[in-house]
């Protein structure tokens, strides 16, 4: 009898070490040496007018009957395009996914911390359509390849779970009627329901910042309302209004285990829905700040640059660099179109706010430094270069007889010039 229970003990060791080892094995597989998906090509100004003509035309508040059906469909290009961008601002991966008339191939790699083992962790799989239903018929975690069979029923009972607990999820998927897949296309039929986007904005408030988050943009609005009280309805050069944010930024982030990329993040951010007249309780569940009076910002006595600046500065801490310089060159590049044409000046102010905010979001060291030099008293030459002999207004036709396109040595040479100034900002040149 003691015997048997050795056994069964052993047994149940033997099972738990085994559960316990499959991720471990899984990960160790999955980890190599060289990345099986490279980063994509840089967007292109075509590629953002598809992206933003497609969220035009599938915005739900466009829609002109409630329950309305609609197509979407999606190329090869412009899904990469999409889901690319959202792994590479959230997970730090890159995503390649091939569609075939009855197969889709994907393809992602995640960049790993600095570790023994490599450098990159590499999946892969293969999905099959058949009366309408996608099936996965190959995984692979790196070398290591699953049977299609168990990823089927994994993903079936998280599907049958988040269906029972979830109602978002459930109304979700309710407006989903069917999808194609054809030649390097995807074709998606979908009935959306005005209460779901209701839902979906009510609880995207709570989604959309941590609660910590939420904290600092309240304490940052607080800051900016107290300033306007001083300067309401005056124009105001940012040079005045940097300091006293910056000030608290680095009062809050003395306290034990703060985070000081965190808190410039939100001061950033807060500044910037300020000078888009956009209130932060908005995007916060709670009472709004009323009775205010608003402040006209600006440098070198513009108003458009200091948009340009913050804009750029926002979109730079909440989704990355790249995006907020691409941004910036295609919103001139449309102005080049009509309007107020292409302006080297903003594209100046764009890039000036990009370096800002990456110093303010870098290292634990560079972020405290950043408050450190903010915190005194400021020029405005101190973070954004002047903008004299810089051309501005130029219209489609004269920017492609004088620049050809983005990548003419021309063009570049402005692009440096603008790298330059940039360069010697105290407040950059100080890093």
């Amino acid at each position: 009898m003691r015997a048997i229970r050795l056994i069964i003990k052993s047994l149940a060791v033997l099972l738990l070490l085994s559960v316990l080892a499959v991720p471990v094995i899984l990960a160790v597989a999955g980890i190599e040496s060289t990345p099986l998906v490279e980063p994509g090509a840089k967007l292109s100004h075509e590629d953002v007018e598809r992206i933003k003509k497609l969220l035009r035309q599938h915005d739900p508040r466009r829609l002109e009957d409630e329950g309305e059906i609609r197509t979407l469909s999606l190329a090869g290009r412009d899904l990469n395009l999409l889901i690319n961008h959202a792994s590479t601002r959230v997970w730090n991966s890159n995503t390649r996914i091939a569609l075939h008339p009855d197969s889709i191939v994907a393809g992602v790699t995640f960049t790993l911390p600095e570790n023994p083992l490599g450098d990159y962790l590499n999946l892969s799989a293969r999905l099959s359509s058949a009366a309408g239903i996608l099936r996965v018929d190959r995984f692979s975690i790196g070398s290591l390849q699953l049977p299609g069979g168990l990823i089927n029923l994994l993903l079936r009972r998280v599907h049958n779970t988040l269906q029972v607990r979830y109602d978002d999820y459930r109304a979700l998927m309710a407006t989903i009627n069917g999808y194609r897949l054809l030649e390097d296309r995807l074709v998606l039929v979908y009935q959306w329901r005005p209460e779901l986007a209701n839902r979906l904005q009510t609880r995207g408030k709570g989604l959309l910042f941590s609660e910590a988050d939420r904290d600092r943009l309240l304490a940052y609005q607080r800051e900016l309302v107290n300033i306007s009280g001083q300067y309401a309805r005056r124009h105001v050069s940012l040079e005045r209004i940097f300091p006293p944010l910056f000030q608290l930024a680095a009062m809050r982030s003395s306290v034990a285990e703060s985070d000081p990329q965190a808190e410039n993040r939100a001061a950033l951010i807060t500044l910037a829905m300020y000078v888009f007249g956009i209130d932060v309780h908005r995007f916060i569940d709670v009472p709004g700040t009323a009775g205010h009076q608003w402040m006209h910002l600006t440098v070198h006595e513009r108003h458009d640059l200091v948009k340009h600046f913050l804009a750029s500065a926002a979109i730079t801490v909440s989704a990355g660099s790249g995006l907020a310089a691409a941004a910036g060159l295609f919103k001139e590049l449309d102005d080049s179109r009509g309007g107020t044409g292409f302006s080297f000046a903003d594209l100046l102010a764009d890039r000036a706010g990009v370096r800002l905010a990456e110093m303010a979001t870098g290292s634990k060291q560079q972020a405290l430094a950043l408050q450190q030099r903010m915190s005194s008293e400021l020029r405005e030459s101190s973070f954004m270069p002047q903008i004299d002999e810089l051309p501005e207004g130029i219209m489609e036709l004269e920017f492609k007889q004088r620049y050809l396109n983005t990548d003419s040595d021309k063009y570049r040479m402005v692009e440096a010039e603008i790298q330059r100034r940039i360069a010697i900002c105290s407040i950059y040149a100080a890093e």
